[in-house]
């Protein structure tokens, strides 16, 4: 089958504060720091797409309400150390929606200091 396009290359944030963002990626969830500008940075995951943070003056953030009005990421993140996440999210003191079992594997949806709306899972590891 022939795709028009080919895969995801890079997710954009909007943050406030360049620095402050890059910091937090950096600390909190462990990003590497590829580039800095005034305007926008780019972090890198172990794989997969870039983040980048642009900077937003209009108090923009990133999610969607679930039919229950449960704010929703756009976005997942994986992880093998959903515990560790976790624990950091909370030694961070950052705003933890969820923390559960959802069958498929441990779900963890959080806030970033801009008002997005962040997750990450950890599949269940499959019977050999």
């Amino acid at each position: 089958m022939n795709h028009l396009v080919e895969n995801v290359d890079h997710v954009q944030l909007p943050v406030q504060d360049i620095p402050q963002a890059v910091e937090w990626y950096n600390k909190v969830l462990g990003l590497e720091v590829m580039t800095v500008y005034d305007h926008a940075a780019w972090l890198k995951f172990n794989s997969g797409p870039v983040l980048m943070l642009h900077r937003s003056t209009k108090n923009e953030r990133t999610f969607w309400l679930a039919e229950d009005e449960f704010p929703m990421p756009s976005f997942m993140f994986i992880t093998r150390q959903i515990e560790h996440l976790h624990d950091t999210l909370q030694d961070n003191e950052v705003h933890i929606r969820q923390y559960e079992d959802h069958g498929f594997g441990w779900v963890i949806k959080f806030v970033d200091p801009f008002g997005n709306e962040l997750g990450a899972y950890q599949p269940k590891e499959q019977p050999q």
